[in-house]
């Protein structure tokens, strides 16, 4: 666990901002991450559970999701899509879902995260306040930051909910975490497809070419062989489910 040197709680957007961009102070949401560090490194805390970050909207085919939303409260939505719903529910224990947000679970880019999967295939765009002011940014940028914490906040994530969505996925049991996953979704202007397990963050793929410049690393799992010979698989099976195929 991290070592606490103080604990604050600001009660507006500037204020926490204004915190979390001094030394040593970084933002904790569900505290699932935060609290389970092996990192002894001194740190300021700063809870943003009092701010008004928790929200879940649907209007016009488009939902928004505020940041501080657990997973649990997405996973028990009827207005998110299923497979947001479904992805929420994989992503941890119904111990731990209480508490981890949808923020917190973007800012830490788990490559094995199927919920930021699902997200990828939905369009989803985060946005984000900084000192510049809010701005929205696809998800697939925020991932692709080497830094994305610290200096800014996650206000909420956009995304559209239109089209079909599937996900299949290989572990080494089917309560594992998938050694890779591919989540795929059909909407009016093609396919998007999200693959886990290959990269340092969940990666969108071509659906034509899902193994084009992808080079997963090995680990106890699988080789990096296995997995890209298991995203052709799972690739094909959802797009033979997205078209109707047995």
């Amino acid at each position: 666990m991290a070592k606490i040197i103080s604990y604050q709680r600001p009660g507006n957007l500037e204020e926490a901002l204004s915190l979390i961009s001094l030394d040593k102070h970084v933002p904790l949401a569900g505290g699932t991450l935060l609290n389970t560090s092996e990192d002894k490194e001194p740190l300021h805390f700063v809870d943003l559970q009092g701010l008004p970050l928790k929200g879940i909207e649907r209007s016009n085919g488009k939902l928004t999701i505020g940041s501080m939303a657990t997973l649990d409260e997405i996973m028990k939505n009827s207005g998110c899509p299923d497979s947001i719903r479904l992805s929420s529910r994989s992503e941890l224990p119904s111990t731990l879902r209480t508490l981890a947000t949808i923020g917190g679970t973007v800012a830490s880019g788990d490559p094995d995260s199927q919920l930021i999967a699902s997200l990828l295939v939905h369009d989803a765009e985060v946005t984000i306040l900084n000192s510049a002011g809010e701005s929205n940014v696809p998800l697939q940028e925020v991932l692709g930051e080497s830094d994305s914490s610290g200096t800014q906040l996650i206000l909420s994530i956009n995304l559209d909910t239109g089209g079909d969505c599937v996900m299949e996925a290989t572990g080494r049991t089917p309560s594992d975490t998938p050694i890779v996953s591919v989540t795929a979704r059909r909407c009016s202007d093609g396919y998007r497809m999200a693959v886990t397990g290959v990269a340092s963050t969940p990666v969108l793929v071509d659906s034509e070419s899902p193994t084009v410049s992808l080079q997963p690393s090995s680990d106890f799992r699988g080789d990096s062989e296995y997995r890209m010979h298991l995203v052709k698989i799972l690739a094909s099976r959802t797009l033979d489910l997205l078209d109707g195929e047995k």
